[in-house]
């Protein structure tokens, strides 16, 4: 199994369509293909776990990369391991990410802090902590699941707030 922690500047506004169809994407090609992770949405970055084969999520990382809904994609972890994912029950958990409390906003012209080693762990942790407690809780998004929302009652109402 292979993980990953990418951060990436988004091209569109918080919470738009954009984010929503990224959301359903990663939905259905991660339930299809045997990956879980989290996405954060911040105010103008993502940042994106995810778990699963090592030959499914780096090809896939690779598309992502070449995705043009955002830019300037920074991979933080990619490590091979044996654990089970972290994300269990998440084909793609997604909520918003508090950037100012983690110390990883961007600065007022624009520009990414730098993010070592040891500061990737921590927000890899941290996105494993939100996304068992939006499983429990729900998340803060308007794309997040309700508390105990189940996941095909939580996509079907993604895919009606995007008219499919």
């Amino acid at each position: 199994m292979h993980q990953l922690l990418y951060r990436s500047i988004a091209r569109d506004e918080e919470f738009g369509d954009s984010d929503l169809d990224i959301l359903l994407q990663a939905l259905d090609f991660n339930a299809n293909n045997g990956i879980t992770g989290h996405l954060w949405r911040g105010r103008g970055q993502f940042f994106q776990a995810l778990h699963g084969p090592r030959v499914v999520v780096l090809p896939l990382m690779e598309r992502i990369s070449a995705d043009t809904r955002h830019s300037d994609v920074e991979v933080l972890i990619s490590e091979d391991g044996d654990a089970p994912s972290p994300f269990a029950e998440w084909a793609m958990g997604y909520d918003y990410v508090a950037e100012d409390e983690l110390g990883i906003s961007l600065e007022t012209d624009g520009s990414r802090p730098m993010i070592p080693p040891a500061k990737a762990r921590e927000i890899w942790n941290a996105m494993i902590e939100q996304s068992r407690s939006e499983a429990e809780w729900g998340g803060s998004s308007p794309y997040g699941r309700k508390p105990s929302e189940p996941v095909d009652s939580w996509v079907k109402r993604l895919k009606a707030a995007r008219g499919l």
